[in-house]
């Protein structure tokens, strides 16, 4: 039976959001293509008729979830410094150290991306980029964008490796009260 192109792109989209939440919680180097198909309710062989393989799927994977993290910040407009505050408050949150599946892939898969292959380096730098794109004009500058970044993914990756609740909460408040203070003290024009 042959299934139409709207089911396929929808079976397509299953997989790589399953995959996704599976590879941000369990990491992608330790996922097997049985992992990741069973995440989503499919055989292995469905997976291969979807991706070319482990690394198109892990390509395809942080290229759709840094353009969602990108497209979260693009619904703050430059100057709206309580959203900007509220989202990078729920970034910097013990719910995103506690669930790593919801959440930003940047903290759990970076370093795992650092050894992939090519392919799979392209597509981070392509979706990291336009996160800071989407973040510069909240930032106020460039620099101030790639700190922001920076910062809060390695509070939140450091959070998640600490076993004390009270570091870890000390680690996002801190990363918190830094990026408030590009609101508070000029960097950024109110």
């Amino acid at each position: 039976m042959r299934y139409s192109k709207e089911h396929k792109d929808e079976a397509r989209q299953r997989l790589l959001d399953a995959s996704a939440r599976h590879v941000k919680k369990h990491g992608f180097a330790a996922s097997g293509v049985d992992a990741l198909a069973s995440a989503a309710g499919v055989t292995s062989g469905s997976l291969y008729k979807h991706f070319g393989g482990k690394s198109d799927l892990f390509a395809s994977v942080i290229r759709t979830e840094l353009k969602r993290t990108a497209e979260r910040f693009a619904e703050i407009r430059p100057g709206d410094n309580d959203a900007a505050e509220k989202a990078i408050a729920a970034y910097l949150s013990v719910q995103h150290v506690r669930h790593p599946e919801r959440g930003c892939l940047l903290p759990g898969l970076t370093a795992e991306v650092a050894r992939a292959d090519d392919a799979v380096r392209a597509a981070f730098d392509g979706g990291l980029r336009e996160v800071h794109k989407q973040l510069e004009p909240i930032a106020g500058s460039s620099a101030n964008a790639w700190a922001l970044i920076a910062r809060n993914v390695g509070a939140v990756m450091l959070a998640r490796a600490a076993l004390d609740p009270g570091l870890q909460r000390e680690l996002l408040d801190s990363a918190l009260a830094e990026a408030r203070s590009l609101f508070t003290d000029g960097s950024i024009d109110r």
